[in-house]
């Protein structure tokens, strides 16, 4: 990544010394050098920020399975004992009803 940014930002200190015709070859070199340096400290900056945000993010959305987990399973238990509360039902039902 770090090498794809340095690319980028060559490049855009290249375009942007083509816009300034009086540099001498010297002073354009000195400009593009300072121009990546400064692309690739912005780059890095911006790369800290967004592994800041994925970790920020990562815990909110581990907290929200957590929850999220404990309501479907208190469900299944809620299910799985209303279930066999209604068989339970039906079979005493059945048992007296057909003694």
């Amino acid at each position: 990544m770090v090498e794809a940014a340095r690319a980028e930002g060559r490049v855009a200190a290249h375009r942007f010394t083509e816009r300034v015709p009086w540099l001498t070859e010297t002073q354009a070199e000195d400009v593009q050098r300072a121009y990546v340096d400064a692309y690739l400290s912005l780059r890095r900056e911006l790369w800290r920020e967004a592994v800041g945000r994925a970790g920020s993010l990562r815990g909110e959305y581990e907290e929200r399975y957590r929850v999220l987990r404990a309501r479907v399973v208190a469900g299944a238990l809620f299910l799985g004992v209303g279930g066999a509360g209604v068989a339970g039902i039906v079979v005493r039902m059945l048992m007296v009803g057909g003694a």
